[in-house]
């Protein structure tokens, strides 16, 4: 009997948390340097670690369309090795709610066309916190990071949010 009470309470924590449907999110901005500090490893290494704060306007499409873009991050790189970044993206809607954005990334070098080396740069991202439409939501995604040039990086953001439990 309790093995039964226990299945029956199982399920209805199932039923009950799949009554919210996660509202898939997507946000792509690129993003302009307005604020850049570099250590240089002076070991012969080319190591260096960013400390970036970068700005721009969301593209069109969806609860960020149109919305002020600012990064806040951490970029720990060894050219030709591979990087690890990590940061916020503070996104201000056109109504004026933010939502404020934690990120972490792995990227890697890897052999390109023509000889040239390649990056590859995957990680995810999660609703660490927000105000109006974001207040009480969480979130969760994965996370694109491209070199539109050499200083501008496009970030492309795929996922889910919900409200929180």
């Amino acid at each position: 009997m309790r093995r039964l009470h226990a299945a029956l309470f199982g399920l209805t924590l199932c039923l009950g948390a799949s009554g919210a449907a996660a509202e898939p999110m997507s946000l792509n901005v690129v993003l302009a340097p307005k604020e850049l500090i570099r250590l240089d490893f002076q070991d012969g290494s080319r190591h260096f670690v960013l400390l970036s704060q970068r700005e721009g306007t969301a593209e069109a499409g969806g609860a960020f369309a149109g919305a002020k873009v600012v990064e806040y991050g951490l970029h720990d790189v060894v050219p030709g090795d591979g990087a690890v970044a990590r940061g916020y993206l503070a996104a201000t809607t056109t109504g004026g709610d933010v939502a404020y954005i934690k990120w972490q990334l792995r990227a890697v070098f890897v052999a390109g066309a023509e000889g040239k080396t390649g990056i590859v740069d995957n990680g995810h991202w999660e609703l660490a916190g927000g105000t109006g439409q974001f207040a009480a939501m969480r979130g969760v995604g994965t996370l694109l990071l491209e070199f539109v040039s050499k200083t501008d990086r496009r970030y492309v953001l795929q996922g889910d949010i919900s409200p929180a439990p």
